[in-house]
Order: structure tokens, then sequence, then C-alpha cells
């Protein structure tokens, strides 16, 4: 198990954390870590060393910030979007409105409800995280981790990666685009699905589908082309063909 904490009070910060140890102690349910920090900034650079798919117990409003959790939420999803999400907060008026933000979260655990009622909430949403443990599919990501960045995406989601400004990459999915700064040479080793066909692209080669000779384009499963580098064209025919 792999658990964040996001709570900007110590003393309720310290709290939470003695009552996690305690369920995880109870059931001798494992965890690598438990993170606390009143720091969003700190959950987002760690997500790639946990081991687990991670458990974010996330207070809404940080620092004065009403509704700070939601977006860290929000922000979480861009880099994680298997981990169980769960509210931790005075402001159960925001349940309702949660949706809007599409963080699918597990449920909300409001802070005024009597110790043994909430040492229940927690004690249920890690036995239903340890469940959904043992029975996961070890995950299949694109991670880069560097002094600039920490971007983590399912690889089947991955189509490309193009530069977009100087020192600046954009990675396209099937749903989305994330900007961040990195070099395209530094992409190019981390996963041998991934292949440099052009200067300025490195393509998932399991999103390959055809090559169109005439613009000299290569044409991905879902309609999108790329340019590809003339020296490089018959290579990605082979791969195509399944000869590589």
């Amino acid at each position: 198990m792999s658990i964040f904490i996001l709570e900007d009070d110590v003393i309720q910060a310290q709290q939470m954390k003695r009552l996690v140890e305690e369920i995880c102690e109870k059931y001798r349910l494992p965890f690598d870590f438990i993170e606390v920090t009143s720091k969003s900034e700190n959950i987002i650079t760690n997500i790639p060393k946990a081991k687990y798919v991670p458990i974010y117990f996330l207070d809404i409003e940080i620092k004065r910030e009403e509704r700070k959790g939601l977006q860290v939420a929000q922000e979480i999803r861009k880099y994680d979007t298997q981990g169980i999400i769960v509210f931790v907060t005075t402001h159960s008026e925001f349940a309702p409105i949660s949706y809007q933000y599409m963080v699918a979260a597990l449920t909300f655990i409001d802070k005024g409800l009597p110790y043994e009622e909430r040492y229940k909430v927690f004690e249920q949403c890690l036995l239903q995280y340890e469940a959904r443990n043992k029975h996961s599919i070890p995950s299949d990501d694109f991670l880069v981790e560097n002094s600039n960045a920490t971007v983590r995406v399912p690889f089947h989601e991955v189509e490309y990666v193009m530069t977009d400004e100087p020192h600046r990459l954009a990675l396209v999915t099937l749903d989305r685009i994330v900007y961040f700064y990195g070099t395209l040479k530094e992409i190019e080793i981390i996963d041998e699905r991934l292949f440099r066909c052009h200067q300025s692209y490195i393509v998932n080669t399991k999103q390959m589908s055809s090559y169109d000779a005439k613009q000299k384009m290569l044409i991905l499963k879902s309609g999108k082309r790329i340019p590809v580098s003339r020296r490089l064209v018959s290579k990605v025919r082979n791969m195509l063909k399944g000869e590589m």
C-alpha cells in the first residue's frame, strides 16, 4: 500500500496518520510508506515512487483555499488515473459538486463524525483499497521523472511525443495533451515500444496503423498523422509488416 495524506493542520494530520497506522496494524496491511504533507507538490513529486497504486486522503480546504483539495485531485489524475481518492473535510456541502471535477473520488469523510464512525469509514476505505491492490494487474505506465517534471500515463493511452517549444515536449494521448519539460533523447530510451520516427517525433509503435507514402506521414490507429524522416521510411514499413 502507498498512502498519501494531504492536511495542513498538523494535529489533524498526525491523528489521521495514527488512525491509518492502527488500521494497517489491525489487519496486517503492508505499506511501503505513508506520506503526510500540507503541500500538494510533494504528492505529485512522489507519485512515481509508489510501489503500489496509491490511495490519497485529501483535505478539501488547504491554507484557507476552500476547494484546494478538489483542484489537487484533478492534478493527481493527470499522473495517476487508477489511484483511490478520498476527501476528508468539514465541507461536506462540496460532496454533490465533486463530480464536476471528474476525479472519481471513492467517498467523503466528514471530520465532524465521532471518532468511532470516522474510524469505520477509514477502515472500509483501506480494506477496499487493499482488496483492489491484491487483484490488480501490475501497472504498465509511461513514466518520466526528471528535475523538471513528473509524468505518469498508462502506456496504452500514449500515441506520440513531440517537441513543442525549446526544451518543452508535448505528450499526445488518446484523449489529452500533457506538456512537460525534457528532451526527446531521454524519452526514446524509456521503453522499446517507443521509436523516434522523426527529428521532432517519437511514436508509440503499438499505435501505428499504416504509412501514407504520398504524404510521407505515419497514420495512427486514431487517425492522427505524424511525419517520418526519409531515412526511416523503410524501417517504419518493416515495423508495420511485423518484421521488427
